[in-house]
C-alpha cells in the first residue's frame, strides 16, 4: 500500500514540476512584455497623441511649478512613481519621464490593434495617483452616484470635456443652471465652481488638486466672500455686546470619513507557480494507476517474450 502511495506522489512530481516551471515562465513573460512607445501609438492615434503632447500628463515632470516643489522638497524620488512612467525606485530609472499611454492602457494585448487596447475609466485608476482629490471625490455626491472623473475631465488633454466649466455643470444640472442667472451671486459674475469647487488652500503634493472636489457648500466657502457680513460664534462668556457663549463647530470634510483604499499588491508570479504545480501533483496522482498498470504490462510481454 506505501508503495503505491510512493509511486502515485513520484508520478505527481514528475507533472507538478513542469508544469509549475511553465506557469513561472509564462507569467513573467507577459509582465517583462515590451510596452510600446509614445512614436507607435502616434502611428495610428495621431489626434489623441497631439491631444496628449499639450496635456498636464505629457508635461508631468517638465512642469515648472513641479520641478520648483519638487527642488524645493529634496527631489524624493517617490513623486516620481506618479509622475513618471515604470519608475523603478531601485536603479532610480523610468521607462518615460511623463504620464504614457501605458499607465492607463495596460496590459497591451500581443494582437493589439486587431485585440481592443483595454481602457480602466473607473476613478479608482485616476485615483492610484490622485489620492486626495480621489479621497474628496468619494465622499461627495458625485462619487456616491458614481459619476467618474472621466464624466467631467477627458484623459487625453486633461482638461474639462466642455467649453467652459459652467456648460459642463449645466449639462447635468440644467435646471439649477436656469434659476442660478437669476441670482445676485450670478449678477457679481460668479460661476458654479465659485462655490462648488472652491480653490484649495492646501499645498500641492500627495495627489492634491487645486480645487477641493467634495462639490459642498459649508462656512469656510461662504466666509470667503462674506466674511465681514457673517456672524462667527467666539470662545467665552456673553460680554454684553452681541458675544456667544458658543465655540464654533469643526467644518468636518467628507474625505476625511471616507478612506482612499490601498491598491492591492501585484500578484506574484510563484503563485501560479504553486497553483500550477498542484494541480500537476493531482493530475499525477490521478492517471498514476494507469501508469502502473501500463508499465505492468509492458514488464510482462517483455518476461513473455523472452521465454
Amino acid at each position: 500500500m506505501l508503495s503505491k502511495f510512493i509511486w502515485r506522489f513520484v508520478v505527481g512530481l514528475c507533472f507538478a514540476f513542469p508544469i509549475g516551471i511553465l506557469a513561472v515562465v509564462t507569467v513573467q513573460a507577459q509582465t517583462l512584455e515590451e510596452q510600446p512607445t509614445q512614436n507607435e501609438c502616434e502611428g495610428c492615434h495621431e489626434i489623441i497623441q497631439t491631444h496628449w503632447q499639450e496635456s498636464a500628463h505629457a508635461n508631468s515632470v517638465t512642469d515648472q511649478i513641479f520641478q520648483q516643489a519638487w527642488l524645493t522638497q529634496g527631489s524624493p524620488s517617490e513623486c516620481l512613481s506618479c509622475h513618471t512612467t515604470g519608475y523603478d525606485p531601485v536603479s532610480g530609472t523610468s521607462q518615460s519621464e511623463n504620464v504614457a499611454c501605458s499607465v492607463c492602457h495596460n496590459p497591451i494585448p500581443g494582437e493589439h490593434p486587431e485585440e481592443i487596447m483595454p481602457t480602466d475609466i473607473s476613478s479608482r485608476m485616476c485615483g492610484t495617483c490622485h489620492l486626495d482629490t480621489h479621497a474628496e471625490w468619494e465622499g461627495s455626491v458625485h462619487g456616491q452616484e458614481d459619476l467618474a472623473c472621466v464624466r467631467c475631465h477627458s484623459p487625453h488633454t486633461t482638461e474639462l470635456r466642455a467649453d467652459g466649466v459652467q456648460d459642463l455643470c449645466q449639462s447635468c444640472h440644467n435646471e439649477e443652471a436656469h434659476f442660478f442667472t437669476y441670482t445676485a451671486h450670478a449678477d457679481e459674475g460668479l460661476l458654479c465652481s465659485d462655490c462648488h469647487l472652491r480653490v484649495s488652500d492646501s499645498e500641492l503634493g500627495d495627489g492634491h488638486g487645486q480645487r477641493v472636489h467634495e462639490f459642498a457648500v459649508d462656512l469656510e466657502t461662504c466666509a470667503q466672500c462674506h466674511d465681514e457680513g457673517m456672524h462667527y460664534p467666539v470662545q467665552g462668556a456673553m460680554d454684553g455686546q452681541g458675544g456667544s457663549t458658543l465655540e464654533p463647530e469643526p467644518v468636518l470634510s467628507m474625505a476625511s470619513a471616507v478612506p482612499l483604499q490601498a491598491e492591492p499588491d501585484p500578484v506574484s508570479p510563484f503563485g501560479f507557480a504553486v497553483l500550477a504545480s498542484l494541480v500537476g501533483m493531482g493530475f499525477g496522482m490521478v492517471i498514476a494507476p494507469w501508469l502502473e498498470k501500463w508499465n505492468r504490462r509492458i514488464k510482462e510481454k517483455r518476461q513473455n517474450d523472452e521465454q
